[in-house]
C-alpha cells in the first residue's frame, strides 16, 4: 500500500514487524519543532520505530510543544538503533560537549549506520570529527560554517539535503520532507 501525496510516497508493508529503529536527539530546550515533528511523522508512516531522547526528560520548544522522553541519552545502548537523527536549532549546539552523543555518533559512522543532522546540528558532527572527508550542509546563520567545515576536514556543500554514504545533513525547512525521505530510503537499502 502506498501512502502520501504526489511529492512523496512511502511504501507501508502491512505484514512486517517494525524492523528499523531511529533515535532522535533533541536539545532540552528550544529545539525546532518542525525539524522533529515532520520527520518523525514520515518515519512512523514508514513503520519505523522512533524513540526520542535528550539530556533531560522533557524537551520544550518556545511555543510550548513538549516532548517527553522515557530515557536520557546516557541510558541508551548505541547498538540498539539503525540511525541517529540530531534535531537542530541553535540550542542543539549545547549538546556538543556530551560525550555519550559523541561516542554514539562516531560508533554509527564507523559501523556504517545512518547519522543524520538538521540545521545547526551538523556543527556538532564537525566538532566530534564525524564528518571527516564527507560532504555536509548546514544553516550558515553566522557565515562561519564553511570555514569550520574545512578546518574539520569536511566538504561543505550549499544544498538543502546532502547524502554522503551514511551521513545525511539538511538545512532548510522547505526540504524537511526530502530529509526524512533520504533517511527512509537509506534505511530501506541497508
Amino acid at each position: 500500500m502506498l501512502i502520501g501525496s504526489t511529492r512523496l510516497q512511502i511504501e507501508v508493508k502491512s505484514n512486517k514487524k517494525i524492523m528499523k529503529r531511529i533515535l532522535m536527539v533533541l536539545a532540552p530546550r528550544e529545539f525546532r519543532d518542525l525539524e522533529y515533528i515532520v520527520p518523525r511523522s514520515f518515519f512512523e508512516l514508514a513503520q519505523i520505530d522512533v524513540i526520542s531522547t535528550s539530556t533531560e526528560y522533557i524537551s520544550v520548544w518556545r511555543f510550548w510543544y513538549n516532548v517527553k522522553h522515557n530515557w536520557l541519552i546516557s541510558d541508551y545502548k548505541k547498538e540498539n538503533f539503525d540511525a541517529i537523527v540530531f534535531v537542530g536549532w541553535v540550542w542543539s549546539l549545547e549538546l556538543v560537549n556530551n560525550q555519550d552523543l559523541e561516542q554514539m555518533a562516531n560508533f554509527y559512522m564507523q559501523s556504517w549506520k545512518i547519522v543524520a543532522a538538521i540545521c545547526a546540528a551538523p556543527r556538532n558532527l564537525l566538532s566530534w570529527w564525524v564528518a571527516n572527508w564527507k560532504k555536509i550542509t548546514w544553516n550558515n546563520w553566522d557565515n562561519n560554517f564553511e570555514k569550520l567545515a574545512i578546518e574539520n576536514w569536511a566538504i561543505p556543500e550549499m544544498k538543502w539535503v546532502v547524502v554522503d554514504s551514511n551521513l545525511i545533513t539538511w538545512y532548510w525547512p522547505e526540504s524537511v520532507e526530502s530529509f526524512a525521505r533520504a533517511i527512509i530510503e537509506r534505511l530501506n537499502n541497508n
